[in-house]
């Protein structure tokens, strides 16, 4: 978060090895620094393993949706995504893709809580993030996709390098309102009879990684 330009912080506790390997990153935050010794820092902390670094900072707002251009690249909306763990993964997978904004229906997880942001390494922060309905954002024409078991074959489906893919939650799939407005299910086809489905950051990684592939036109 430091290197991505993150500056509304009110502390950050450290180690002194931190503070050594970390220098001019530290610098303009300088102010806000207090060392710690590794026994301080397993003390406060609440992981088994404790990090070397504990920011405590400003927590951003979620973006207005009226200000993201949904004309423009891939686009993902999370509906009813529950699991912390899951839902911070998916982030940091949609950085990775490129994914332009993320939208959250009002039954996900809490995107804030800390194994949100711990497994989503910064991504909470850096990706215009929405919380809204889903079925009044997009423009019309948009192409939506939904994960779905029953849908067509991720390999046999044509992506576009504008859209949205729509993921839905870990027990339930796509809800009944998102089934409403997608145009095109897509399914990842199984290689194996023992495992009933995917868990929803993998579903989202597979299908991002084939949409980016599809429609990428430079490395």
């Amino acid at each position: 978060m430091l290197k991505s330009g993150f500056k509304a912080i009110h502390q950050l506790y450290l180690t002194e090895e931190a503070k050594l390997d970390n220098g001019p990153v530290l610098e303009p935050v300088k102010d806000t620094l207090i060392l710690l010794t590794v026994k301080e820092m397993n003390h406060i902390s609440n992981l088994d393993s404790a990090s070397d670094m504990i920011l405590i900072g400003k927590i951003p707002t979620p973006t207005d949706s009226n200000d993201i251009d949904f004309s423009h690249g891939i686009h993902l909306f999370l509906d009813q995504i529950q699991d912390p763990g899951n839902l911070g993964t998916i982030f940091r997978t949609a950085e990775w893709f490129g994914v332009k904004s993320i939208g959250m229906s009002n039954g996900c997880a809490d995107y804030l809580q800390p194994k949100v942001i711990q497994s989503s390494m910064g991504s909470f922060w850096r990706l215009p993030i929405w919380i809204g309905d889903l079925k009044n954002t997009w423009p019309i024409g948009f192409e939506i996709f939904g994960a779905d078991l029953q849908g067509n074959s991720l390999y046999e489906t044509k992506f576009h390098s504008n859209g949205v893919l729509v993921i839905g939650s870990e027990g339930q799939g796509l809800s009944k309102e998102s089934r409403t407005i997608v145009n095109h299910y897509v399914r990842i086809p199984a290689f194996s009879g023992n495992v009933e489905s995917l868990n929803a950051a993998n579903a989202a990684a597979i299908i991002l990684s084939e949409w980016k592939r599809q429609t990428i036109t430079e490395f």
